[in-house]
């Protein structure tokens, strides 16, 4: 596994231009992890591995591995920009329930936010009124410990809308509580695990909770209500745990999807840098624990129908989050790949970019059914129906996702990725297109009270 330390440079130049052996694969705009002022930033190559690399007249140049392949990343870059465009509607956004939580994980961004109790329930009333809005999550502090959830919930249903919510399932392990949430109307839930291993939780979230963890989520399953499970992956501390979740998963057609998150430092102070990854190991940490059977390459591949696909449905997506599907079978699961020739897809995808045409819904399906392979008969209606749903299943299905992600912070933040943001963020008082964005601008803020 690759190291992914940010590098400080001990002089301090006027400019941040690419020295002699690396090249400039793009310009992009950053800020400072010290001071948090915005400044000038650059995505280089040097010596097939892509670097983030961004200075401060204050503090120095900082210097952050985000990539292994180059060739990859330059290619999944390309394609994301063409098929994404600034255009694309936020449907999507995250409600800022409150800074309130009943856990104080050593990790945790919420000390950096400006505080907020409970989120109001007009604002939730007008927030239901957005049309372009199809899904809302309750997030950004622990919605559990807002009294009015259950009635939010209702008020969002009742308009039409997809509600989810983040938790870390301490109050979910109430049946009772749950059972609440059930009738409340909830469509989804995205509970916090990172493994099997109390320890692992006593570092990560200061506290012993693999028991109420366990407890929440078969509550959820009893009770019909699908799941992701939101995996938080630090460097020496439960990559092992990759492979064990994947296989619990696979076991319960109740999860949907998980999503394995990578660590993101928040501090000034660059205390665990040491805990750093990026979505490209755990890329590789899958690829190796399935023997290929879910390979590096394919899930490559898979990023650029899964950015065409978002195209041709106006569905925003952050270009660090990687994506990808298997099929659950009674001896195990059947990666997407058997379906789909992903290579031949990525030919045609890339046949349009060259030629610099437009891509549409019904031009998409046209080349989908072109790369079909004969298996995907196995595969039925019902798998592409919940497919052309945008991945979030009303109830358990075969498919189970794979998410490979990465959250902004002061180190890796990329404000023209964080531009294309895959969810807004609803406040008490305002509305944000980008939550990356809104998240530096609390940092910013922060430093500021400080």
């Amino acid at each position: 596994m690759s190291e992914i330390h940010v590098k400080e440079y001990s002089t301090i130049s006027s400019d941040i231009n690419a020295e002699s052996a690396d090249n400039i694969i793009r310009d992009t705009h950053s800020v400072c992890p010290k001071c948090m002022q915005d400044i000038d930033a650059i995505i280089i190559e040097r010596s097939q591995k892509v670097y983030l690399r961004k200075e401060c007249k204050g503090h120095g140049r900082f210097e952050i591995l985000i990539s292994n392949n180059a060739q990859e990343y330059k290619q999944l870059q390309d394609c994301y920009f063409y098929f994404n465009s600034n255009n694309l509607v936020q449907s999507e956004y995250y409600l800022n329930a409150s800074t309130k939580c009943n856990m104080n994980c050593p990790i945790c961004y919420l000390r950096y936010c400006q505080k907020i109790d409970e989120f109001p329930i007009k604002r939730v009333s007008q927030a239901s009124r957005f049309h372009k809005i199809n899904r809302f999550t309750f997030s950004h502090g622990e919605p559990t410990q807002v009294s009015s959830l259950f009635a939010m919930v209702n008020i969002l249903k009742d308009s039409g809308k997809m509600v989810n919510m983040h938790t870390n399932g301490i109050k979910i392990a109430d049946y009772a509580y749950a059972a609440k949430l059930k009738s409340s109307g909830i469509d989804h839930v995205s509970i916090q695990f990172d493994g099997f291993d109390d320890e692992i939780y006593m570092g990560l979230r200061g506290q012993k909770v693999k028991a109420n963890k366990l407890k929440a989520i078969e509550n959820l399953k009893v009770l019909s209500i699908p799941i992701t499970l939101n995996v938080t992956i630090a460097k020496g501390v439960n990559e092992t745990q990759v492979g064990k979740i994947f296989d619990y998963a696979l076991k319960e057609y109740f999860i949907k999807d998980i999503s394995f998150i990578t660590y993101s430092e928040y501090a000034t102070t660059k205390e665990n840098m040491d805990k750093y990854i990026m979505p490209d190991d755990l890329i590789n940490i899958i690829d190796e624990y399935t023997q290929g059977a879910i390979s590096r390459r394919d899930i490559i591949l898979f990023q650029k129908v899964f950015y065409a696909y978002c195209s041709v449905i106006k569905k925003r997506k952050c270009f660090y989050y990687y994506h990808y599907m298997v099929v659950r079978t009674p001896k195990g699961y059947v990666a997407i790949s058997e379906f789909v020739d992903l290579e031949k897809f990525s030919r045609k995808l890339e046949k349009i970019k060259q030629q610099k045409k437009a891509l549409n819904f019904f031009i998409f399906l046209w080349m989908l059914s072109c790369c079909l392979k004969l298996k995907s008969l196995k595969l039925g209606a019902l798998g592409f129906k919940e497919f052309f749903k945008g991945g979030f299943p009303r109830r358990p299905i075969k498919l189970l996702t794979l998410t490979f992600a990465s959250i902004c912070d002061p180190y890796k933040y990329d404000r023209s990725i964080a531009d294309h943001c895959g969810q807004g963020i609803i406040t008490d008082t305002d509305m944000h297109e980008s939550y990356g964005s809104y998240l530096i601008e609390q940092m910013k803020k922060a430093e500021n009270r400080i």
